[in-house]
């Protein structure tokens, strides 16, 4: 557990290489090790490495499940596994020139709204959590409702912060605030630069509701983290490790959350530059350009 401990200290630092380091010699010491493979599949996945991290969410999967940790790595590879594997589909479909409906279809399957996935996550009704406390039973704020409920949430943010940036990458390559010559922006059509405008509000749609869904979760989780401070476990000798590392694990759940809603903050950067050139060229275009409908990037 050293290793994996160490990894998710990497992680708070954003030293995503160490971690993915850290993680696989844990997985070397114990091979079926779900939650150090989910792990290093999601910084495999935030590293752009979706060959391996398909394999270590595929791993977890052939795996039994014997606690919550363990719970929570399968409902993430499940998840993350279903992502990658629609996102290579997408990409796939983009490089053929005439795909099918039905490929379309199916990159598309796995991508419900966030809205969507967070009403499903909670579908199931939640009796209110207790946890032992010096002058009775604490119970926890009913925002918590349950790991495998937190565990769902959890996994539906990623996948939007994870969806976020491969539906928006087309506009931050195109690279608008430094083109260079009158040529690069008269090859543009105007749909283009109607169908990127477009997709920018709707970015920033998806961005807001991420972020205030994500700052719910966060708020929550701080609420239980200090009922679980509050435990007493005198009669249980380990009492207070159990109770530090029951935190810990908590924290842990958003940690990957956190890293992929700062590349989506990083992007909203590069959207807010995007936004502007695209004003600009588009006045340049219609003064400028004149026809040019032949040849045009699309």
């Amino acid at each position: 557990m050293a290793y994996f401990g160490r990894a998710g200290w990497y992680l708070k630092k954003d030293d995503v290489d160490r971690a993915a380091s850290d993680f696989s010699e844990a997985i070397g010491l114990e091979p079926d090790f779900a939650a150090a493979l989910t792990k290093r599949g999601l910084v495999e996945e935030r590293l752009n490495d979706l060959r391996s991290a398909r394999a270590d969410f595929a791993a977890v999967l052939k795996l039994p499940t014997t606690d919550s940790l363990s719970a929570w790595a399968h409902a993430m590879a499940r998840e993350r596994l279903a992502a990658t594997e629609a996102a290579a589909a997408k990409w796939a479909a983009v490089s053929n020139p005439a795909p099918k409906a039905s490929d379309r279809a199916a990159s598309e399957f796995w991508r419900r709204p966030l809205a969507q996935a967070l009403q499903e996550c909670n579908a199931k009704p939640s009796p209110s959590i207790k946890v032992p406390g010096a002058k009775g039973a604490i119970e926890l704020n009913q925002c918590y409702r349950g790991r495998e409920h937190l565990s769902c949430v959890v996994a539906a943010l990623l996948a939007e912060a994870n969806s976020i940036k491969q539906d928006y990458a087309d506009i931050v390559s195109a690279d608008y605030p430094n083109l260079k010559t009158l040529d690069s922006i008269c090859q543009i059509t105007p749909d283009h630069l109607a169908e990127h405008s477009k997709a920018l509000q709707t970015f920033r749609e998806r961005w807001a509701l991420l972020r205030k869904e994500y700052a719910a979760r966060l708020e929550c989780t701080n609420s239980v983290e200090d009922s679980l401070r509050n435990m007493s476990l005198a009669d249980m000798s380990y009492g207070a490790d159990l109770v530090k590392s029951m935190v810990e694990s908590f924290r842990d759940e958003l940690i990957q959350v956190s890293m992929a809603q700062k590349d989506v903050l990083n992007m909203g950067n590069q959207m807010d530059a995007a936004e502007k050139a695209i004003e600009d060229i588009s006045q340049i275009r219609n003064g400028v350009c004149g026809d040019v409908s032949k040849g045009v990037r699309q």
